[in-house]
């Protein structure tokens, strides 16, 4: 076991606090905050210590989770992978993917190991998709919720690059082509729908959506002879096989299949709390960053290449 610093004490800190001391999988916990009024709230709310002293964190803990805002991550982060700290820090890497490659490299020279915290890679309904045997023909992703008051930056950094990052993974190839279109209400682009075709000839619609009325998270992943549908809110995975196909006129023209229906028993659980476990696991040098630096800089990289098409540039 080892101690960790969380370092931000907003909404996502307070969850990573939360699912820290619930695991049971670290000596002590301690929050971060430069706001010291936020430091003390989260810290006492837990009965543990805080402090607003990020300068005095480095070289006292053995890993940080970093969930302060996207901008500040690698001036958060210089310290810590300095000190040798091994770092949980949330999607995306960086601002940008030369603040992320700056990032990379100076985890490289530390040794610090760094997971990226892609969260929909610990939901259940993804890890089953990642254990499909063949990169699929198509596949379509649907991340569609009201505008939270937590929106941070725009719909493609903040919501499209979770499914970017899956379709990275599910493909294993390099993505040849990108087209997209965006819309919104206000200043900022609240609907982004991306196509995307990977090297290993996989087709992708991407919807991510501030203005729709309910939360829905799917994937439908289609290959040669099946169609695997996930749906990622309530961690579930419905397999469909078509054994035979036909038309009938007995009773009038109509259409008819046969086929299976597989429902696989999936170990579920707050994604948050898998990827505790397997952080905790990364520090103790028992298992590689699902999505490390590498993978999660290709998903930046791909935002912007989003943003570029959904903007008519090349």
């Amino acid at each position: 076991m080892a101690d960790l610093a969380v370092v931000g004490a907003g909404m996502m800190g307070a969850n990573h606090v939360r699912t820290a001391l619930s695991s049971r999988l670290w000596d002590r916990v301690l929050v971060v905050d430069a706001d010291p009024v936020r430091a003390e709230t989260l810290g006492r709310a837990h009965g543990i210590a805080w402090t607003s002293d990020a300068s005095s964190v480095p070289g006292e803990v053995d890993a940080a989770v970093v969930a302060v805002t996207t901008a500040a991550h690698e001036e958060v982060t210089a310290p810590l992978l300095a000190a040798g700290t091994h770092l949980l820090v949330e999607k995306p890497l960086a601002a940008t993917p030369e603040a992320a490659r700056r990032i990379a490299a100076a985890a490289a020279a530390s040794g610090s190991r760094v997971l990226v915290g892609h969260i929909e890679r610990f939901n259940p309904a993804v890890r089953e998709l990642m254990a499909l045997r063949e990169p699929p023909l198509h596949v379509e992703f649907r991340r569609v919720g009201p505008r939270s008051s937590r929106a941070l930056g725009d719909v493609v950094s903040d919501l499209m690059v979770h499914d970017l990052e899956v379709f990275l993974a599910l493909t294993g190839g390099e993505v040849e082509h990108v087209a997209a279109i965006t819309a919104g209400q206000g200043a900022e682009e609240d609907l982004c729908v991306a196509l995307l075709r990977s090297s290993t000839g996989t087709t992708a619609t991407v919807t991510a959506s501030r203005v729709g009325q309910t939360k829905h998270r799917s994937v439908v992943v289609t290959a040669h002879d099946v169609q695997v549908v996930a749906d990622l809110v309530r961690q579930q995975v419905t397999v469909h096989r078509i054994d035979h196909v036909e038309f009938v006129d007995d009773r009038g023209p109509r259409y008819r299949q046969r086929g299976t229906t597989e429902i696989p028993y999936l170990e579920h659980g707050e994604p948050l709390l898998h990827e505790h476990r397997h952080f905790a696991d990364v520090v103790a040098g028992l298992a590689e960053p699902l999505v490390g630096t590498a993978q999660a800089i290709r998903a930046l990289d791909l935002v912007e290449r989003v943003r570029r098409a959904a903007a008519g540039r090349p």
